[in-house]
């Protein structure tokens, strides 16, 4: 008996391996599995960097020293690598945004906190700090804040903004929030 089970559950297991290995092969070619591990760690990337736009730039510059510049006005002094500007230089005035890596998603996440309060600060007012995007969530952010504008003109005596992928509207009246995709 236990010879007719050794034999069947071996068996088993082989039509159950040739079953799994045809299924598997194309859900899980080797291609397949690198560029998702690709993907995983370009994301896990992103989420150390942050992206400085609207800072000047001149001939020679050190954009290290501008971004320690911007975020001791933050209060922020962390540990930055790759600090440099990113895109084409351009003979003409556009400004190319600075792109700096910090140890952790942490970190990133404190400095964009912090952001909003170069709009109050002399010489930083045209300063916008964000994190690294994907050009899709760049292209979904771009969607979005067109349609934040577009909101706030229409209703101006309300106060619209973005709050986790969504346009959210403050009742200044009630002081409650709502969420405008609803």
């Amino acid at each position: 008996s236990s010879g007719i089970n050794a034999e069947y559950g071996e068996t088993e297991l082989k039509s159950y391996s040739a079953a799994l290995r045809k299924s598997c092969s194309t859900a899980l070619s080797p291609q397949k599995i690198v560029a998702a591990v690709k993907k995983v760690t370009k994301e896990e990337d992103r989420t150390k960097d942050v992206i400085i736009f609207g800072v000047p730039e001149e001939k020679g510059e050190c954009a290290t020293s501008k971004v320690t510049d911007i975020l001791h006005q933050l209060e922020e002094k962390p540990q930055m690598t790759d600090c440099r500007r990113i895109g084409q230089q351009a003979t003409s005035a556009a400004v190319r945004p600075i792109r700096f890596r910090v140890r952790s998603s942490d970190i990133v996440t404190q400095i964009l906190r912090k952001a909003k309060r170069l709009r109050e600060i002399e010489g930083y007012k045209t300063v916008y700090i964000s994190p690294n995007r994907t050009p899709e969530e760049r292209a979904s952010r771009k969607k979005l804040v067109s349609e934040l504008k577009e909101k706030r003109s229409g209703d101006p005596n309300s106060r619209y903004f973005i709050r986790k992928g969504e346009i959210v509207k403050l009742d200044i009246e009630s002081l409650s929030f709502s969420s405008t995709n609803s």
